[in-house]
C-alpha cells in the first residue's frame, strides 16, 4: 500500500489483493491459489478492521498527565477516491506514523536515506531494490499534494473555516522547497542511470533499467503536478473565499459519497432506526426547485394539507355490515314502468312535472311518483334509459312536494314518430 501511494494515491483493492497473494505464495509455496487470495483478503480486512464492521481502532491507556484511562481511536487505512476519482487503499495519517515509527525516523530524514540508498543500489546493479526506493521516494511529494487539496476542499465547502496563513502559507512554502530539492536529485539520478543503460548490455539489466527510469520521470511528473498545485493554490483558495460575500447556503456539508453513507453504513440497525427521521432529512435538496407553471403555483397554493388524524385511546368496536333495506319493490317498479310505457307509446312529448301531475291525478302515491321521477332521471343517459325509444332533454326546473330539480323532457326519437 506504501508503495501505491507513492505511485498515485494508493492501491486499488485489485492490486493489493494480487500483491498479497503473489507475498504470500513466496513464503510458502505450497498454498493453492484460493488458498493464498484468502490470505491476502484477511490481511487486508484485518488493516480495514472488518471483524469490528469497519469502525476504528480504539486502545486504552493510562494517560499520566490527568491520571486516569484514556481511549485512542484511529485508522490505518481509508478508502478514498483519488485525484481522478479512482477508489484506492491509502495509508492514514496513523498509518504513516506507523510506517515512519518503524523506521524511527523524521520524514525529511527518511527521504534522504531513500535517495541514498537509491543511488547505492544503481551503483550496485540491484535494480529490483532500486525501483521499489524510487517509488517510495515520491512519498512526500504526495503527501503535500493531498494537503493542498484537502485544504482547498474544505475552503470550498466552508469558506472561512481554513486560516491561509496558520494553515496553508507556511506548508506551500515546504512544497516549495521540496520540489527544488527534489528536482535537482531526480535529474543527477535520472543522469546516472541513462548512463548505467547505455553501459548495459545484458537485457535483463536493461529492462530493469529502463523501468527505473521510467519510474523517476514518473516522480518528475508528479513534481510537476505539485508545483501546478502550489501555483494555483492562492487564486482557488481567494475564488473560495469569495462565498462569504454572496448568499449564504448551507455548507460544511459531508461528501455523501465517501463520508455520510459508508458511516451510515457502519451503524447499528437500533441506531440508524432511531434516527431515521434525521437521516431521511439529510437526504433532501438543499434547495429546492422552482416551479415555473402558473397552474402548479396555483395548485400547490389552493391544496389542503389533511390534519394529523388523533387516534382514539378507547378501542371501538367492529359492528356487522348491515345493508341498506330495498327502497322499491321490484313489483312497485314493474308498475311504475309499466305505466310510463303506456304514456309514452302515445308517441307524445312530457316532461318530468307534467307526469308527476298525471300521477297525482291517477291516484299514484307518493312512494311510486319518488320511483318515477328516479327511473325518469336514470333514463337521461342514452346508454343507460329504460325507455329507448323516448329522448331527453334538460328543459329548464321544477319543484314539486315529491322532488325537485332539471326538469327533463322526453320526446320520441325520430323514427318513432308517427
Amino acid at each position: 500500500m506504501m508503495e501505491g501511494t507513492t505511485i498515485h494515491m494508493g492501491c486499488t483493492p485489485a492490486e493489493l489483493i494480487d500483491r498479497l497473494q503473489a507475498v504470500a505464495l513466496s513464503m510458502k509455496p505450497s498454498l493453492t491459489a484460493s488458498q493464498a487470495r484468502r490470505v491476502a483478503e484477511v490481511i487486508l480486512d484485518t488493516l480495514d478492521n472488518k471483524a469490528n464492521a469497519y469502525r476504528e481502532f480504539a486502545f486504552d491507556f493510562f494517560h499520566g498527565g490527568s491520571r486516569q484511562m484514556k481511549t485512542v481511536r484511529f485508522r490505518l487505512v481509508s478508502y478514498e477516491p483519488d485525484l481522478e476519482d479512482v477508489y484506492r487503499y491509502r495509508p492514514t495519517a496513523e498509518g504513516y506514523l506507523v510506517y515512519l515509527g518503524m523506521l524511527d525516523l523524521e520524514p525529511e530524514d527518511a527521504q534522504e536515506l531513500m535517495e541514498k540508498m537509491l543511488d547505492l543500489l544503481v551503483q550496485r546493479g540491484r535494480f529490483d531494490a532500486a525501483l521499489e526506493f524510487a517509488k517510495r521516494a515520491r512519498t512526500l511529494s504526495l503527501e503535500y499534494r493531498q494537503f493542498i487539496r484537502d485544504r482547498l476542499m474544505q475552503a470550498y465547502r466552508a469558506p472561512g473555516s481554513v486560516s491561509w496563513t496558520k494553515e496553508v502559507a507556511g506548508k506551500l512554502k515546504e512544497a516549495r522547497g521540496h520540489v527544488g530539492a527534489r528536482q535537482a536529485e531526480d535529474q543527477r539520478m535520472t543522469e546516472a542511470v541513462r548512463e548505467a543503460l547505455q553501459a548495459a548490455e545484458e537485457a535483463k539489466t536493461r529492462q530493469d533499467l529502463a523501468q527505473l527510469l521510467k519510474t523517476l520521470q514518473g516522480a518528475s511528473v508528479i513534481r510537476a503536478n505539485l508545483v501546478s498545485d502550489i501555483t494555483v493554490a492562492p487564486d482557488r483558495f481567494l475564488q473560495a473565499q469569495r462565498a462569504l460575500f454572496r448568499a449564504r447556503r448551507p455548507s460544511g456539508l459531508p461528501d455523501l459519497e465517501t463520508r455520510l453513507l459508508p458511516d451510515l453504513l457502519k451503524l447499528d440497525s437500533d441506531v440508524l432506526a432511531k434516527n431515521a427521521d434525521d437521516v431521511i432529512s439529510g437526504m433532501y435538496p438543499a434547495k429546492w426547485p422552482k416551479v415555473y407553471g402558473l397552474n402548479n403555483v396555483f395548485g400547490l397554493l389552493l391544496e389542503r394539507r389533511k390534519g394529523a388524524v388523533t387516534p382514539d385511546d378507547e378501542e371501538g368496536e367492529i359492528e356487522p355490515f348491515v345493508p341498506p333495506p330495498i327502497q322499491f319493490a321490484p313489483a312497485l317498479i314493474s308498475e311504475v314502468q309499466a305505466w310510463l310505457n303506456n304514456k309514452f307509446a302515445t308517441a307524445g312529448t312530457y316532461s318530468v312535472d307534467e307526469l308527476l301531475a298525471m300521477a297525482e291525478a291517477e291516484g299514484l302515491d307518493r312512494t311510486r311518483q319518488r320511483c318515477l321521477v328516479l327511473m325518469m332521471f336514470r333514463s337521461f343517459a342514452q346508454a343507460e334509459t329504460l325507455f329507448p325509444t323516448m329522448r331527453a332533454e334538460v328543459d329548464g326546473s321544477f319543484a314539486r312536494d315529491v322532488a325537485q330539480g332539471s326538469n327533463l323532457r322526453f320526446s320520441p326519437l325520430e323514427g318513432n314518430m308517427p
